[in-house]
């Protein structure tokens, strides 16, 4: 067999032995995106279960209380709801331009220290809209890498029994579950900012109070459900 020969005989047998993975990968990607959309739509039946009662995510967390646009002012209480079992809080408060409200989410690492997940924007109407990694000077909370950080969200878990409508709950795993890739790469963008920071300037970026969000994505659980 001469060399031009030889070279696309090899060309061939790679693309035959290659063809099997390519296969297999697309299977997976496509049983992935079934899995985020499953939990979507799980999110899309718990919002409309909501809607028929005339209330909304935003309403259950504030309970009955008045709007306050205030960071201090925590919903459903201060300190928000915490699971003692596990670690895990959220509170839900407003204080941001363009913005009604917004869920904080935090864990507990193997330390006890505490750590901020992510934060899920709010409309008027209880939609989400949008994912957002905040500084540490925010939420007053631990520093992680974003590889420990992606750990720390696949451990948060609640019992729904800790809040009077389980549904609030069930709404932030929900939302982790559906938009896990997207939260993940928020952290790899968090991290790449503190990076690109600490390169520019020498004084500390989480004291920075000019940078209060470090990275975000909008969402639409209508669109992203069809795309």
């Amino acid at each position: 067999m001469n060399r031009r020969n030889f070279i696309k005989s090899a060309s061939a047998l790679t693309i035959y032995l290659l063809a099997p993975v390519k296969f297999y990968a697309g299977k997976t990607y496509k049983s992935t995106v079934k899995i985020y959309k499953h939990y979507l739509q799980k999110i899309i039946e718990l919002i409309n279960s909501l809607k028929k009662e005339k209330s909304n995510l935003v309403l259950k967390i504030m309970d009955g209380k008045k709007y306050v646009f205030d960071p201090y002012y925590h919903y459903p209480w201060q300190g928000g709801i915490l699971d003692e079992k596990t670690g895990s809080r959220i509170f839900f408060h407003a204080h941001r331009k363009n913005e009604y409200g917004h869920f904080h989410t935090f864990i507990n690492d193997e330390n006890g220290d505490l750590v901020h997940l992510v934060l899920i924007s709010m409309n008027k109407d209880g939609y989400p809209t949008g994912l957002s990694t905040v500084n540490t000077w925010v939420t007053g909370d631990k520093y992680v890498e974003a590889a420990k950080l992606k750990k720390l969200l696949d451990s948060f878990k609640m019992n729904p029994e800790n809040y009077k409508d389980e549904r609030v709950i069930q709404f932030i795993e929900l939302m982790f579950k559906s938009y896990k890739d997207v939260i993940y790469k928020l952290f790899d963008e968090r991290d790449e900012w503190i990076e690109n920071y600490t390169f520019k300037y020498t004084k500390e970026p989480f004291e920075d109070r000019n940078y209060e969000v470090l990275s975000s994505k909008e969402i639409n659980i209508y669109e992203d459900i069809r795309t």
